[in-house]
């Protein structure tokens, strides 16, 4: 994916991330454990990596 484009819709994977993390405020899975929750260490990461990416996208395509 270029960098030059703005991205217009949320891709699933992070659709599906967002979920995840609102599932587990008020639920637990059954990979939960009282250490954590892989899915939701997996999916706060693709969430943090998402908006690093968008805003790296957006900061480029100002100063264009």
């Amino acid at each position: 994916m270029s960098v030059e484009r703005i991205l217009t819709n949320v891709p699933f994977y992070v659709e599906q991330s967002s979920y995840c993390v609102q599932f587990h405020e008020k639920n637990l899975c059954t990979q939960c454990t009282d250490e954590g929750c892989p899915r939701l260490d997996e999916a706060a990461e693709l969430l943090a990596d998402y908006r690093e990416q968008r805003a790296t996208r957006y900061r480029n395509a100002r100063t264009n």
